[in-house]
């Protein structure tokens, strides 16, 4: 079944099986959907946004690169059948460039060019074309030392006082980094970080908003501490309680420094080798968020245990154990 949907949708987008898959990753990173079939509406945005990315960055290589691909271009390559609906902002974006007066001029072809760059840059960049209107609004607003709407797509709408944006580099996502707090509430604005995947639309409130250099220092300080994946409203000083993770020697040998990097943290001191019963174990100290302990050693399982905090250990032993009562389950 999966071998069909997937030669139907690379026949629908004149796509190579790498793109159609990268594309299918980054609809479930930033739509956080799945789907076999991509909507004229993802693609239609990839491509706007990139070629104004490339208006912007880039316009000279952009139109050289097309027009070399549309000289190579094969006009029999795509049956009238085989079309998807462009959208007329798509049409419209692609009459500012020069390449649509070219003799061998076709928008299937300039398609499958853009499609195919975009999934070759790294994820960062792809992130930021897919919400590429929202960055720079929020480049101009930092630059304006704004204060700013911000609503996510998860309906929350938050003032922003901001400090920065910039790619976490575990998770290697953008973050809006700043002071929050919920629209029309009277709370004090607390240091947060915004993924911008999960930004829906961010516009001006029209008022200054000056950080103060003790702001300035504190995001700084929390940025550096927990990344900015982690600068959550409800940090404490609870979450700056050093973690100390036993490893089992598979676990720190094979896991932790060879295989499992996405968002690893960073021990603060030497590993500490421990033997016990004849077999070799790591203690390694954290001083990173107690959420990104979760995230990244949860997944060990018995390679890994959590001696410190016991609110962490805890936390570990609880989901754990609801894991075994799904396991249990008698519908299983």
């Amino acid at each position: 079944m999966s071998e069909t949907i997937e030669v139907n949708a690379l026949s629908r987008y004149d796509m190579t099986y790498y793109t159609f898959r990268q594309l299918q990753r980054d609809y479930i990173r930033f739509e956080e959907k799945y789907t076999d079939r991509f909507g004229n509406n993802f693609i239609c945005r990839i491509l706007i946004n990139y070629m104004c990315y490339a208006q912007e960055h880039f316009i000279n290589q952009f139109e050289a690169n097309v027009t070399e691909r549309l000289k190579h271009a094969n006009r029999d390559d795509y049956f009238k059948d085989d079309r998807i609906s462009f959208t007329k902002l798509l049409t419209d974006k692609m009459l500012e460039f020069d390449f649509v007066s070219h003799k061998d001029f076709k928008k299937r072809t300039v398609i499958t060019f853009i499609l195919e760059q975009f999934t070759q840059l790294q994820l960062s960049e792809r992130e930021k074309i897919y919400c590429y209107m929202q960055y720079q609004t929020t480049i101009e607003l930092i630059a304006k030392n704004e204060l700013f709407l911000v609503s996510l797509f998860s309906g929350n709408e938050y003032e922003v006082k901001p400090y920065s944006i910039e790619v976490d580099e575990n998770t290697r996502s953008y973050y809006l980094i700043g002071f929050s707090r919920l629209k029309r509430s009277e709370d004090e604005f607390m240091c947060h970080s915004f993924k911008l995947s999960r930004i829906k639309d961010c516009k001006s409130r029209h008022k200054e908003s000056i950080l103060s250099s003790k702001d300035i220092n504190t995001a700084k300080d929390i940025r550096e501490k927990f990344g900015s994946a982690y600068m959550m409203r409800n940090l404490t000083k609870k979450d700056i309680e050093k973690t100390v993770v036993r490893l089992s020697e598979y676990g720190y040998e094979n896991l932790f420094l060879k295989r499992i990097s996405h968002q690893r943290p960073i021990p603060i001191t030497e590993p500490k080798k421990i033997e016990e019963n004849s077999k070799k174990f790591y203690d390694l100290t954290f001083d990173c968020s107690h959420q990104q302990i979760r995230n990244y050693f949860f997944s060990f399982g018995a390679e890994a245990e959590i001696l410190f905090p016991l609110s962490v250990r805890e936390r570990f032993i609880r989901d754990y154990q609801e894991a075994i009562k799904r396991y249990n389950s008698e519908n299983n």
